[in-house]
């Protein structure tokens, strides 16, 4: 394998002379096409050549036909008469090169080049398009609908807005890639008329929006790989790395499969896009249970150690109790407790709009248990996010109208506003403490003392 190299290859059908120009160069370094795919190209290393290129399409052609119909076979006879000599194919792309300085062109009718290029467009391109823009909004709908749910989970949370943003911009790109290539047939419908040729789609700006995305997209998986790494484990890198390769592995052998037994290009595109959506699922189920039976933080800072505590007269489960060291702690607030299953737990997710820090204190579930405390620390890096915040965390339900949020004094806490939580007219330990910068919600088992309020402030820093 040594004298072969594989490149990543963007192409569409109406830019089949970047294709042609970008082999030709390579040709000219010595590397020569031998296969394409949907990404990755096949080039064999050789002596440098002068080789001209041309690319065709033809309907008939797909990944799924188990060999090459007669039709395509007329067709590349009547190609290698005219001295051009057929390399690969993909789908309803063919490809053929020429060692002829000036060679014979063999598709001379533009009209017909032009329709047959909107049939291909129309059978696979624009179909596989359309289904991922539908997808694509799908998502994006989803994520809005978490926005409202809880804007402010969403916001401080690198992976949702990474994902929203990964999935908007793919969006934007394929609009962009629907508009530019009715354009393109707008712009060739009009040459044709008049007499000339198919626009060829070449251009600066395209080129421009390609590498802007292309960067775009690189950084955020550069991003997502990161956020994986220093927030997960590197064992779920690897298992989101190899995902893609081991469906596109299992996608491809059932194509070459059905080939080897002559199923038609039909049955073959059926069932094996079914395997694939299989393999998909059956993958994400082995991640779920995955993490269910082990748990998908192999790696992570957080200490802890695992207990078994028994839940009824007959049955016991298991809880892991964390170290993790937080600022405000129920033994500061109650006194020392004679209590050996404590798990303190501490999460922070930043955004450039959002901090959360979210720490808590946990007993085990028992009836005569010691408190529990629970805080969130806000830092919105905006004022509309602040009052966004504000609202979603004053915000109740109208099921439950047995609750009630009312201001109190905002000399107790020192705060620009505060509001403490009342459940059947009666106050909770439940606080929103507003600041001129950040917002903490306090959720205590019942309201504090005056020294536990100084004990608060100070460990706060608020």
């Amino acid at each position: 394998m040594k004298d072969k190299v594989k490149k990543v290859i963007s192409f569409r059908f109406d830019r089949y002379k970047d294709i042609e120009i970008k082999l030709e160069k390579l040709a000219a370094k010595g590397l020569f096409l031998e296969e394409c795919g949907a990404f990755l190209w096949t080039f064999r290393k050789g002596e440098p050549k002068s080789l001209k290129y041309t690319v065709t399409y033809f309907s008939e052609g797909s990944v799924f036909n188990p060999d090459i119909t007669d039709n395509q076979q007329t067709y590349f006879d009547y190609a290698k008469a005219a001295g051009w000599n057929f390399v690969t194919q993909f789908n309803q792309m063919q490809i053929f090169y020429s060692e002829a300085d000036n060679p014979i062109p063999f598709e001379t009718d533009e009209k017909e080049k032009f329709d047959n290029i909107k049939r291909c467009m129309r059978k696979s391109f624009l179909p596989s398009i359309m289904i991922m823009m539908l997808v694509c909004v799908f998502n994006l709908v989803v994520q809005f609908n978490s926005f409202q749910l809880n804007p402010i989970e969403f916001l401080s949370d690198p992976g949702r807005l990474f994902s929203a943003a990964m999935i908007l911009a793919v969006v934007i790109y394929e609009v962009y890639f629907l508009l530019d290539y009715l354009i393109w047939c707008k712009r060739s419908e009009r040459s044709i008329a008049g007499g000339g040729e198919c626009v060829e789609n070449i251009s600066m700006v395209r080129r421009i929006v390609h590498i802007i995305f292309m960067s775009f997209f690189l950084a955020g998986f550069g991003y997502f790989l990161y956020y994986l790494v220093f927030k997960i484990s590197w064992f779920g890198v690897f298992l989101c790395i190899i995902q893609m390769p081991i469906l596109l592995i299992v996608f491809r052998l059932s194509i070459n499969y059905l080939k080897k037994k002559k199923a038609s290009a039909a049955i073959n595109k059926v069932i094996s896009i079914t395997v694939l959506i299989i393999a998909d699922f059956v993958y994400l189920a082995f991640i779920v249970l995955f993490t269910i039976k082990l748990g998908f933080n192999i790696g992570a800072d957080s200490d802890y150690r695992t207990v078994v505590w028994p839940v009824t007269a007959t049955t016991s489960h298991e809880y892991r109790l964390y170290r993790d060291d937080i600022p405000l702690t129920c033994e500061a607030l109650y006194g020392d407790l004679d209590y050996d299953y404590y798990s303190y737990e501490k999460e922070i997710n930043s955004t450039l709009f959002l901090t959360q820090s979210n720490y808590r204190q946990d007993s085990l579930p028992a009836k005569d248990a010691p408190p529990r405390l629970e805080y969130d620390i806000l830092e919105p890096q905006f004022k509309f996010i602040y009052h966004l915040a504000k609202n979603h965390l004053l915000e109740i339900p109208q099921w439950r109208d047995d609750e009630s949020y009312e201001p109190i004094d905002n000399k107790i806490f020192g705060t620009v506003e505060a509001y403490q939580q009342y459940y059947d007219d009666t106050p909770t330990g439940e606080y929103i403490l507003l600041f001129e910068k950040k917002i903490i919600v306090l959720n205590m088992e019942e309201p504090p003392t005056t020294k536990q309020i100084s004990i608060i402030k100070e460990k706060l820093r608020i």
